[in-house]
């Protein structure tokens, strides 16, 4: 069971080594999208944070008007109904309603349907408050449902940034990763074919250059082999097996810098 999981993730490990071919200048190039991509993210989420936090704050100023509406119509029934029971009071100690009843009545009916006109008005405004604090409530959870929603988007915005920044400067890495170790195996006399990019690789002028210098270099050694070639066999007749061998390993070793 170890085996088949150790086996299982080395593809994986392997595969991430090599998108980073070349870690430094990956990871700085990376960093710098990155960066750039915290910096807009930041800017972004604090500009939408100001707007959100303007509006709430002009919903709990809405709260709080209405609030106080709803005190000030409180306070207003509380007087109404007072000089209505003051004016009643009134009203019955007067001779001429207590002689007439029917005057009386009249007015208890009308301070009764402007008692009830103030208290549906009173409602309606408790209404309307209550109305605004729900919806500064609702707001507040948008806010803050909104505020995390930006929070992992852009975070996921970063991180992808970053992978694909990672996946773009592999296509540069890789060539020039190639063409590092070629230069090396020209360094120690070796001229092996270079080996053929990848579809989507940039660089591709570039290592074209490189594999027209490096096929010029081997033409040369190819050249020199068959001057040497010519030169063994003109010298055939001419010297002994012995005093050949060097010029024998000579082209020896020049063929095997070229099949390296």
């Amino acid at each position: 069971m170890e085996k088949a999981l150790s086996v299982s993730q080395r593809p994986r490990q392997r595969r991430l080594r090599n998108y980073l071919l070349d870690r430094r200048f990956q990871l700085k190039y990376s960093g710098y999208l990155v960066g750039i991509a915290l910096l807009f993210s930041l800017c972004l989420g604090f500009m939408l944070w100001r707007t959100s936090e303007a509006v709430i704050s002009q919903s709990r100023r809405a709260v709080a008007q209405g609030e106080l509406v709803v005190a000030r119509g409180r306070e207003v029934v509380a007087e109404s109904q007072k000089v209505n029971l003051v004016v009643q009071m009134s009203i019955v100690k007067d001779p001429v309603y207590s002689e007439n009843p029917a005057l009386l009545e009249a007015f208890k009916a009308d301070s009764e349907r402007q008692d009830q006109r103030l208290l549906s008005q009173q409602r309606t405004l408790e209404e309307q408050a209550a109305a605004l604090k729900r919806q500064s409530a609702e707001i507040e959870e948008q806010q803050r449902t909104m505020l995390r929603t930006l929070v992992i988007a852009l975070t996921l915005l970063v991180i992808l940034i970053g992978l694909a920044g990672i996946v773009v400067t592999h296509r540069v890495a890789g060539p020039i990763y190639k063409m590092k170790r070629q230069i090396r195996e020209v360094a120690a006399g070796k001229l092996p074919l270079p080996s053929r990019l990848r579809k989507g690789d940039e660089l591709v002028d570039f290592f074209e250059a490189f594999e027209s210098m490096v096929a010029s270099l081997r033409g040369r050694k190819e050249r020199e082999i068959g001057q040497l070639e010519h030169a063994l066999a003109a010298l055939e007749t001419k010297a002994s097996s012995n005093d050949l061998e060097p010029l024998r390993r000579l082209r020896e070793e020049m063929r095997a810098e070229l099949e390296a």
